[in-house]
């Protein structure tokens, strides 16, 4: 089983059902020298839901950037789009190339209605892009991250917090058929899933700080970490 691993995920709290979330997809022939396309897609993956128009304004503050093999940083700039933002990349040489996403700027939310009250939200994505032959493993880049490693007997999860394993942090696997699966770490933050058919898989979790604070001149009780990762099974 081939697999392409894509961005983030982890927590120490239970993931909201049918909340909506981001992903990305990526769209490339795995060349050097031929263009890749990174979408950024927000609704609810279990029901193939996706927003469209408007509801996707507030994405502009994901910023997206790549890490080649070599530890080198490309900045990728996005445009909207009427179904996600879009961006591009050209890989110059053969390796495993890191996607990564990240918003620590957006306004504090009042979430009341979510049982998690007046929080400062923090995103994280993650996913994966092999062109030709690659060596370098995966390293954590985000404050809250998820490596995924394929292996003959499943997909391998190890969650990191603050380049750290997070252990018992709950990440729920979401299959492209809507099949989904509740994962625990382990001490050292590892679990694993066994995938049941082909397409891209979503992990999503999120974590809790409850240590009040105040952004932008607004003050929040707490807050939240949401991660997601994106799999790709051949």
């Amino acid at each position: 089983m081939k697999s392409k691993v894509a961005l983030l995920a982890l927590m120490l709290m239970p993931f909201l059902a049918t909340a909506h979330g981001y992903w990305l997809e990526v769209k490339g022939s795995g060349k050097v020298g031929e263009a890749a396309k990174i979408q950024i897609f927000y609704g609810e993956y279990n029901n193939q839901g996706r927003m469209k128009g408007k509801s996707l304004d507030k994405m502009n503050e994901i910023k997206l950037f790549v890490i080649d093999e070599a530890g080198n940083r490309i900045d990728v700039p996005t445009v909207q789009t009427e179904t996600h933002w879009e961006g591009t990349f050209t890989p110059k040489t053969e390796g495993n190339y890191q996607i990564l996403g990240i918003n620590e700027t957006r306004e504090v939310q009042d979430w009341a209605k979510h049982n998690l009250g007046v929080v400062r939200p923090m995103q994280y994505l993650r996913t994966n892009y092999s062109v030709g032959k690659a060596t370098a493993a995966n390293k954590p880049s985000n404050y809250f991250d998820i490596i995924a490693t394929e292996t003959d007997n499943g997909i391998n999860l190890t969650a990191f917090k603050n380049n750290v394993p997070a252990d018992k942090a709950k990440v729920t696997v979401i299959s492209p058929d809507g099949w989904e699966k509740v994962k625990v770490t382990s001490e050292r933050g590892r679990t694993s899933f066994v995938p049941n058919t082909k397409g891209i898989y979503l992990i999503e979790a999120e974590w809790i700080d409850k240590t009040p604070g105040t952004y932008k001149d607004k003050p929040y009780e707490s807050v939240r970490y949401h991660t997601e990762t994106t799999i790709e099974v051949k």
